[in-house]
């Protein structure tokens, strides 16, 4: 969410519900209510969205929905915590599944600034930018966005470090500059996709991976073929 907030803050939300069943194998309360505040946000939008938009989503007794959260932005920042829970839970599982460190960061790169999204993403990506609009006035939202920021430049920071230590990068390299300068491109990249005309994903992706290239050592080993 950072956005980018997958599951992604950035999307994939029902489908993680099996993540939070109960015993019974059903979904427990809280996530049938984020799912239905997750559709409710997609079909209607910030601007146009009432609690009651969101109980008729609910398939549950809407006293619970009621009784759980007071107002539509109470709702809307339990919803950003959930989806950012389950993005960072998403860039995790693909830290692990990376090889090494510019395997990492090319995993990140490619979950958050995605070439191709479906229709599904695509809609959930516009929910969550319309989400962080209202950052600007609502100091939850706020406090949520920046949290899935800190997080995903954490993970940067350290993918970058990592690779310095093990020799991948050249020494000289800052993970903390190179960290935030790429969230940074990710998220301004993101944003541009759904909100004007031109291309900007793939000159991004293109330059990020190309960065990547550039600081990448050749022979971490330093054998020098002797």
């Amino acid at each position: 969410m950072t956005d980018g907030t997958g599951g992604d803050a950035n999307g994939g939300v029902a489908d993680d519900a099996v993540a939070d069943a109960g015993d019974d194998g059903e979904p427990d309360v809280e996530t049938l209510i984020m799912e239905a505040t997750y559709r409710a946000l997609r079909t209607h939008g910030y601007a146009d969205l009432s609690v009651a938009h969101i109980a008729e989503e609910f398939e549950k007794s809407k006293s619970l929905l009621y009784y759980h959260y007071d107002s539509k932005d109470d709702l809307l920042a339990g919803f950003l915590e959930f989806a950012g829970d389950r993005f960072l839970a998403m860039l995790a599982e693909a830290e692990r599944d990376a090889d090494d460190p510019v395997g990492t960061l090319r995993a990140l790169v490619d979950i958050y600034l995605a070439a191709e999204l479906d229709e599904e993403m695509s809609e959930a990506q516009r929910a969550i930018i319309d989400l962080r609009a209202q950052a600007v006035s609502e100091p939850r939202f706020r406090e949520e966005f920046t949290r899935i920021d800190r997080s995903i430049r954490e993970r940067l920071v350290s993918a970058v470090a990592d690779g310095v230590d093990a020799g991948v990068f050249p020494l000289d390299v800052d993970p903390e500059t190179a960290g935030s300068s790429v969230l940074s491109m990710l998220t301004g990249a993101m944003v541009q996709r759904h909100t004007a005309a031109d291309d900007a994903v793939t000159p991004v992706r293109s330059a990020v991976h190309g960065y990547l290239d550039d600081l990448a050592v050749e022979d971490p080993e330093g054998d020098d073929g002797a």
